[in-house]
C-alpha cells in the first residue's frame, strides 16, 4: 500500500512541478517519499484493525448462528417426541395423521397397547415396566419402514400410521409388529421375568373422515382385539 501511495506521489507530484516549471530538486524526491509513507501507515493499519474487528465479528455471528440452530432443532425435537422412547408424541402424531387424511393414497392407522401393564408395573416395579415401553419402540421401530410414523400417543399406547398400504396389507404388516414385540426377549427382575405383548386395533384413513373418526374406529378395533384374548391383531369390532 505504501508503494502505491509513494509511486502516485511521484506521478501527480513531477507532473505538476513540469507543468508549472518548477524544479525537480533533492527535497522533492525527499517529500514524494516520506509524506506517503507517514500517511499509508497510520491508514494500513487502520484498515488492517478493522478489517480484523469485521473477521472476528464475522466469526462470533456465525457461531451464533449455528447454536441458535441447533437451539431450535433441539426445541423442535423436544416439542414433537416422547422423552422416554424418542418416538414421536401424541400431538405430532395427530398432525402426521390430519395430513395422512388429506393424501390420495390409502394409509392406514394402527393403534396399537402394551397388554396386562399394570400387572408388570405391580409385580416388577416401574422401572422394568419403562424398560419394557422402550423395548416396543425399538420393536415397532424394526418392523416398520423408514416412511412409516410411529409414535407414543400415551401411557402404555402407541400409534402406526402405515403410508399407502391397504387393509388386506396393513393386517400382514400388523401382525408382523406383534410378533416382533411378542419375541422380545424376556427381562429379569427380582420377582420373575417380564414378558411383553401387544393388542392392535387397525382402520383404513378415509379422506371423507376426519383424525377423530379414524381413531375411534381403531380404538374401537383395540378394545376389539383386548377382548379376544390380547396380543392379538383386529380390523374390525362388534356393534354395541
Amino acid at each position: 500500500m505504501s508503494a502505491i501511495a509513494i509511486i502516485s506521489t511521484f506521478a501527480l507530484s513531477f507532473s505538476t512541478r513540469l507543468a508549472l516549471g518548477m524544479p525537480i530538486d533533492w527535497l522533492s524526491w525527499i517529500e514524494c517519499t516520506v509524506i506517503p509513507i507517514v500517511i499509508a501507515m497510520p491508514v494500513a493499519s487502520y484498515i488492517f484493525h478493522q478489517s480484523e474487528l469485521y473477521r472476528e465479528a464475522s466469526e462470533a455471528l456465525a457461531k451464533s448462528h449455528a447454536a441458535l440452530r441447533k437451539t431450535h432443532e433441539k426445541l423442535n425435537y423436544a416439542t414433537s417426541h416422547d422423552p422416554a422412547t424418542g418416538l414421536f408424541n401424541r400431538e405430532a402424531f395427530i398432525s402426521h395423521l390430519a395430513r395422512a387424511r388429506r393424501d390420495e393414497d390409502c394409509d392406514t392407522l394402527l393403534l396399537i397397547d402394551a397388554d396386562d401393564f399394570t400387572k408388570i408395573n405391580d409385580r416388577h416395579g416401574h422401572a422394568k415396566g419403562d424398560e419394557a415401553l422402550v423395548r416396543i419402540a425399538k420393536a415397532l421401530l424394526y418392523a416398520t419402514r423408514p416412511g412409516d410414523v410411529v409414535a407414543r400417543t400415551g401411557g402404555t399406547e402407541f400409534g402406526v400410521i402405515l403410508g399407502g398400504v391397504d387393509k388386506e396389507n396393513a393386517m400382514l404388516r400388523a401382525d408382523i409388529i406383534r410378533r416382533q414385540v411378542e419375541t422380545i426377549p424376556s427381562m429379569k427382575s427380582g420377582r420373575g421375568s417380564v414378558r411383553a405383548t401387544v393388542s392392535i386395533g387397525g382402520a383404513e384413513i378415509r379422506g371423507s373422515a376426519d383424525a377423530a373418526e379414524s381413531l375411534r374406529q381403531a380404538s374401537r378395533c383395540l378394545y376389539e382385539a383386548k377382548l379376544q384374548g390380547k396380543n392379538r391383531v383386529s380390523f374390525s369390532y362388534k356393534s354395541a
